[in-house]
């Protein structure tokens, strides 16, 4: 499963295992961070019919306060893995569950039109143009291209973490002078 992980260093130790300090880095962590990063995921599947949740964990150690997030280990969850991590050529058998046929809309090869792309590229479902309903009892899927929303989530906000995190670790050292 896809997983981003985001932590809190500093290479003056003694200071991230005081405990004034570790309790305001890991609340700006808990409160601030944590859910901006969720939330940067969500709108990575705004559009998306079936929507995984993405969950925090935990993770810390002596000197380090890591915050987990990861989809959901669901039907959704494996979706948004197929599509941020990208999937080889393979072919799709009829499952013995389902009864009957494979169905889809097909218009041919290059008909399908996705509207999110490698590189962090984010929109939603894609459409078939010139498509009818067409059913198989197998396929051969070409697969798709990563997407790497989780590059694209560390890269955009590296900024805006190191800011916050910045903030609070200057909160945190001046609450010890008090």
């Amino acid at each position: 499963m896809p997983t981003v992980a985001f932590r809190v260093t500093r290479s003056r130790r003694a200071f991230v295992n005081a405990p004034q300090v570790r309790k305001v880095m890991e609340a700006a962590m808990d409160s601030k961070a944590a859910p901006h990063f969720v939330e940067e995921f969500d709108k990575r599947v705004a559009n998306w019919k079936h929507k995984p949740t993405f969950q925090t964990k935990k993770q810390d150690t002596a000197s380090a306060i890591i915050r987990l997030i990861a989809p959901a280990k669901n039907a959704a969850g494996k979706i948004y893995a197929y599509v941020t991590l990208g999937t080889p050529e393979h072919d799709i058998p009829l499952s013995p569950k389902s009864a009957g046929w494979l169905a889809f809309m097909w218009g041919g090869p290059g008909s399908y039109k996705a509207k999110t792309g490698p590189g962090g590229k984010f929109g939603g479902s894609g459409t078939v143009s010139g498509g009818s309903m067409t059913f198989a009892k197998q396929v051969h899927h070409p697969g798709n291209a990563p997407r790497n929303f989780e590059g694209d989530i560390a890269k955009k906000e590296k900024r805006w973490f190191f800011r916050t995190m910045d903030a609070a670790w200057k909160r945190a050292i001046a609450s010890m002078s008090k």
